[in-house]
């Protein structure tokens, strides 16, 4: 199917005032909207990257997605380009997850109601800021169809737990610099003296590292791989970093809480594959302090995420053309 590239107004009739006329008399053809981009069926225009624009400030408080994306921070800076990008992914948001007309009227209605509005001052506060209600009218229906896609595809997915939220924090400098930091370690070790060379001791450390990555516990490897397969995993700690070999410590610096490392060391000597059960320092009181502001960091980027993994697989579904530069 032939990509439409202009709409051009030629109708005498739908201008403004008298269509100028070439030399040879004839009307000239007036640019009144571009097609910028399809995604199936759906047009997205040159008119609707300008409305976007002018509309920036009310998607922010009625988009839940909006808000904190990058599009929305860049604000007047964002490129045509990003803004077209962000109106194929909300027309991908559309497109998988339709709000009726009928829907997006009992959502207004739900809203006059909670704030004790009528749909005649409703209209008088759009107004007064500058928006008209169609725009209002589509963006309720457009936040609609983002809370049925948060509600049904990514809520699910999103769980921050106390070791993340703790990870981020003595990762990323909201500690006190004073405190210092003391870590609890899980090691599994493979001992060259336990087997008959040192390719095996490489292959029953790396048939372990499988094995975690696939799910299995810490301590039910250990119990199978590991030198003391009766105790399962060494647990140390809590140690500080300068209580550290450097190998050791060069590998806990790169862990989250719960975090398991790679096989390393010396197949000649011992390998070993750690996992990082807790850090603690003395300032703990602060971090219950900030706990849930960095969960709900935590969450929002995650959400962030896994929203564009949807929608990079819903790309891969849907018939998407951009245009070309004019």
């Amino acid at each position: 199917m032939r990509f439409a590239m202009f709409l051009l107004l030629v109708a005498a009739g739908a201008a403004s005032g008298p269509l100028a006329l070439s030399a040879r008399g004839a009307p000239t053809p007036r640019l009144i909207d571009r097609l910028e981009a399809s995604v199936d069926a759906s047009a997205i225009l040159s008119s609707d990257i300008r409305r976007f624009r002018a509309t920036a400030s009310l998607r922010s408080r009625l988009d839940p997605l909006f808000a904190t994306s990058s599009l929305a921070a860049k604000g007047a800076g964002a490129s045509d380009s990003e803004v077209l990008d962000g109106l194929i992914a909300d027309q991908l948001i559309l497109n998988a997850f339709p709000v009726s007309d009928a829907d997006v009227e009992q959502e207004i209605r739900a809203i006059q109601s909670g704030q004790r509005i009528s749909r005649e001052r409703l209209r008088e506060e759009l107004k007064r800021n500058g928006f008209g209600f169609d725009d209002y009218f589509e963006l309720i229906r457009l936040s609609t169809a983002k809370r049925n896609l948060i509600d049904r595809e990514i809520r699910s997915k999103v769980t921050i737990t106390d070791d993340d939220v703790k990870s981020y924090y003595y990762s990323h400098g909201s500690r006190s610099e004073k405190a210092s930091l003391s870590y609890r370690v899980k090691i599994l070790s493979f001992s060259r003296s336990n087997y008959k060379s040192a390719r095996a001791v490489q292959e029953a450390a790396d048939r372990a590292e499988v094995a975690l990555r696939s799910g299995d516990s810490f301590e039910d490897v250990a119990r199978r791989f590991g030198d003391d397969t009766a105790q399962g995993a060494e647990d140390v700690g809590p140690l500080t970093e300068e209580q550290m070999s450097p190998q050791i410590r060069s590998q806990i610096k790169k862990l989250k809480v719960g975090g398991v490392s790679p096989v390393f060391g010396d197949a000649s000597t011992r390998l070993f594959i750690l996992k990082l059960s807790d850090i603690s320092a003395g300032d703990d009181s602060r971090l219950a302090a900030v706990r849930e502001e960095i969960r709900n960091r935590l969450a929002a980027e995650e959400y962030e995420h896994q929203i564009r993994l949807w929608l990079d697989r819903q790309e891969q579904r849907a018939s998407i053309h951009r245009a070309a530069s004019p």
